[in-house]
Formats: structure tokens, C-alpha cells, sequence
């Protein structure tokens, strides 16, 4: 047979949540593809079991390979999923984000007009017309973020928030979309199958657990890093599928609304989070090659921002950071309905700041940890509207 040449450029990616963990979900080109940015990596992960009989001679015995896995470390912009009429589409990258114990759920946004008085995060908002009702998530400028709705708001109607009394009028119908936030039930955790072409090597990876990682530097899309880590198939030769793929444009990160409590940063050039998944094989004499799959067992989210320093009677970090202050950090990346996405940490606790040198500038490197806001399973919201 003759050699045939393979490119790194070439690759396809495909994910879809099994029904049953651990079996393949079959995703196809046509509806499971995800847009992947280039250095994407696998690695196929085995026990070695080394063979320690005596013999006559030194010579070195054949070893045999026990438990095997693979990892699969990928990029992807930081985007919506675009819209049709009045309904957001999930991001391609939605199969990976459940894959990472984060629940999705249906939101809603409300186009409005302006406010009287504030509303609050939590509190139940009343239609005038329409006798609708639902929770807020979050006031932005010409949206109201809410979910747990009931009925339907009408597009030119008086909300009023059931707590603080706040007002305002509906200017549209509600635009649906998706909300994704941390859970701790295993049961409810999905698995992922994801088939990664390299220009014709099909790699197969059922079971999938994942954790994932956040980058937004300034005036640049946004990027989320996914570790895959599932069961190993031996990879064969297959034609590459011509996916179906959003490639809308990513929004750069500009004009994002960033706050920290009652405090907006001044100069912030990167913000990054990390979900930290603490992931565990599961072993298992019944399974294939003894490893059934992997379960995430914990979480120890984190983030940073690097601002400006200010004046310490504005903002005192070492401040916060010896009284154990939490604040609320909140932002909007993009404009565009179907390509935005709120971020939202209610409650984030710093770890010991420290200076940086920004070409002269002094500035500040800003450690911190995602706590619980109520319940738990609820530091981190992220809202595709």
C-alpha cells in the first residue's frame, strides 16, 4: 500500500452526551461538531505491568499494558451559538461544558426599557398584562436576565420586582437561552463521546469527564480550555467527515461591563478562571481493560485579574484579602443577541494579592477563589443570550 501523507491542519471534532455513560453516542458531522482552535493534543495513557520473572539470564521479559485512557486537550472560542427568531442556540462547545458537572437550563432575556429603582438578584418580577412571573439573575443595560418563568411575558408590558418594588417596561418577547452552572450529583454529571480526526486517524473517546479552563485577554476572544480525560480505543483509518459548523466570529473582549462588588477595575488586560475539576478514574474488574470510565469527585474553581493599582482609599486589596470580604464579580462579553455571554461569580474571595510592573505602571495581580453564593452548586453562572 502506498504511503499517504497526513497534515496537522486537518481535523474534525465530534460530541454528543451519552445516554449511557460510557457507551459510544455516535455523534455525527451533521449535528455534533465543535469548532476547535489550532494545538489540540491527545495522549493515550496506559499502565505498564512489568514482568518480573527469574530467568537464567538478565535479559529483559515482555511487559503487558493493564489500565489504558486517553486525554484530549482542545481550545474553543468563547461564543454563542448564534439565534433563530427568538431562540438562542447552545454553543457548539455544549456537549464539553456538561461534560464538566456544569448543569445546563433554559433562561430568558427581556429587552426593556428604562428602569425605576433597582432590581434585585433572586427576586420575583410580576407582568402587569401578561401575569407572568420569574426570578431575577441579573439587571444589564437593556436586558433582564431571568429564569424559573412562568406564563409568558407580553412585549410591551410593566414589570414590577415583587422585593424592591423596582419598574420598567418591556420593549420585545422574550428571547430564550441557556444558563450553565456547577452541580455535585453524580448521578445527574453527564458523559461525553468525542471522535477526534486527525486527517484520518479516527480516535474514539467514550465516558468522557471533563474540566475546562478560561482565558479573556483585552481587545481578543475569549477561549475556553477543555481536559477530556475517557476510555482508549485503538484509533483506525477512516475518511474525514465534512462537519456542519458555526463560524460566526467570536466577540473581542471590549466594553464588558467588569465589576467586582461596587467597584469597577480600571486597566484589567486579561481575566481567567479555571473550574479545577478534580477527576478520578473509576475502576472496575467488569470493564474493559479495568477502567469503566472517570468521575469528578470535586472542584476548587478559581480566577485572577491583573488591574491597575489604585488609590488605596478606592479599592485596598490587602484589605479584603485580611478581612475575607467576598464580592461579586460581573461582566458581558459580546453585543450581539445569540453571541453574548454573561459572567457571573456571586461571591469571590481573594487569596494574598501582590504587586505588578506594567512597564512602569504599578499594577496588581488579583488571586481569588469562587465561593458558594446560597445553596452551593451556584459560584459560577455563565449565560448564553
Amino acid at each position: 500500500m502506498a504511503f499517504s501523507q497526513k497534515l496537522t491542519k486537518r481535523q474534525v471534532f465530534l460530541d454528543k452526551i451519552e445516554a449511557v455513560a460510557g457507551e459510544n453516542a455516535y455523534p455525527v458531522p451533521e449535528a455534533d461538531a465543535c469548532l476547535a482552535l489550532s494545538g489540540a493534543t491527545i495522549t493515550a495513557e496506559g499502565e505498564v505491568i512489568a514482568n518480573d520473572r527469574l530467568s537464567s539470564t538478565m535479559s529483559l521479559e515482555a511487559h503487558q499494558i493493564g489500565k489504558v485512557s486517553s486525554k484530549l486537550e482542545r481550545r474553543v472560542e468563547l461564543r454563542g451559538g448564534g439565534i433563530t427568531g427568538s431562540a438562542v442556540s447552545m454553543p457548539d462547545y455544549d456537549a464539553l461544558l456538561q461534560s464538566c458537572a456544569m448543569a445546563r437550563t433554559d433562561i430568558e432575556s427581556l429587552a426593556i426599557g428604562v428602569v425605576t429603582g433597582a432590581f434585585e438578584r433572586g427576586e420575583v418580577v410580576t407582568g402587569g398584562t401578561s401575569a407572568a412571573t420569574a426570578t431575577v439573575i441579573a439587571e444589564l443595560p437593556g436586558t433582564l436576565l431571568i429564569e424559573a418563568i412562568t406564563g409568558t411575558f407580553d412585549a410591551a408590558e410593566v414589570l414590577t420586582g415583587g422585593t424592591s418594588a423596582a419598574t420598567v417596561s418591556t420593549t420585545a418577547i422574550a428571547v430564550t437561552g441557556y444558563q450553565y452552572m456547577p452541580m455535585s450529583d453524580p448521578d445527574a454529571m453527564k458523559t461525553m463521546t468525542s471522535i477526534y480526526y486527525m486527517d484520518g486517524h479516527k480516535h474514539v473517546l467514550t465516558g468522557c469527564r471533563a474540566d475546562f479552563s478560561m482565558s479573556i485577554p483585552v481587545g481578543q476572544p475569549g477561549t475556553l480550555t477543555f481536559n477530556q480525560q475517557g476510555r482508549f480505543a485503538i484509533p483506525v483509518e477512516e475518511a474525514m467527515p465534512t462537519p456542519t459548523l458555526n463560524t460566526a466570529l467570536p466577540p473581542l473582549a471590549v466594553e464588558m461591563g467588569l465589576k467586582v462588588g461596587g467597584y469597577s477595575p480600571m486597566g484589567v488586560n486579561e481575566m481567567t478562571l479555571a473550574m479545577a475539576n478534580k477527576m478520578t478514574k473509576d475502576e472496575d474488574m467488569n470493564a474493559v481493560d479495568g477502567l469503566a470510565g472517570y468521575y469528578i469527585s470535586g472542584r476548587q474553581p478559581v480566577g485572577t485579574l491583573n488591574p491597575k493599582s489604585d488609590s488605596l482609599d478606592n479599592f485596598n486589596p490587602w484589605q479584603e484579602w485580611k478581612t475575607g470580604n467576598m464580592a461579586m464579580l460581573s461582566c458581558v462579553i459580546g453585543a450581539a443577541a445569540g453571541n453574548r455571554v454573561y459572567i457571573e461569580a456571586p461571591k469571590i474571595q481573594y487569596t494574598t494579592p501582590a504587586y505588578a510592573d506594567r512597564e512602569g505602571v504599578m499594577g496588581s495581580t488579583l488571586n481569588f477563589e469562587l465561593k458558594k453564593d446560597v445553596a452551593g452548586d451556584d459560584e459560577l453562572r455563565l449565560i448564553y443570550f
